[in-house]
């Protein structure tokens, strides 16, 4: 068997496919408003544990600077979002994609937001359940 750089280009740009597009890096590393709408942006196209490498610092920051912000308000009632005691690792998910949302200047809508929060979690190795597909069954009910 003969292999060619070209039969290895899936294999060695991988990484690039999962982590393309990453923005870059706040100036000075302090998060302003167009930087958190860009990473968010593309943080919510990646699942959980999507780049590994990268994701962690953009969800600090983005939580960080959502957390700070004078200009977004994010609240979020646990009791109507039961998804929470099936999978805690979509609450920072959650709370980007309401900042998100907000930060686009959309009103505050429910159904947008655990639509968008349930296609991140498909995106997720090792989430995806039979559980956590009935809790987001329930979260909606709760939401209407």
């Amino acid at each position: 068997m003969i292999f060619s750089a070209t039969s290895l280009a899936p294999w060695w740009c991988f990484a690039c496919v999962i982590c393309g597009g990453v923005p870059e890096w706040p100036e000075g590393g302090v998060a302003n408003r167009e930087w958190v709408v860009e990473a968010l942006e593309w943080r919510l196209d990646r699942g959980v544990d999507g780049c590994k490498d990268l994701t962690p610092v953009i969800d600090a920051w983005t939580l960080e600077w959502i957390a700070n912000s004078a200009e977004i308000r994010v609240e979020i009632q646990t009791e109507k979002w039961p998804i929470f005691t099936a999978e805690p690792k979509l609450q920072g998910p959650l709370i980007q994609i309401m900042a998100l949302q907000e930060l686009k200047g959309r009103d505050y809508n429910a159904d947008r937001i655990l639509r968008k929060l349930k296609k991140f979690a498909r995106k997720s190795d090792g989430i995806w359940s039979e559980e956590l597909k009935e809790k987001f069954e329930e979260t909606k009910k709760i939401s209407n």
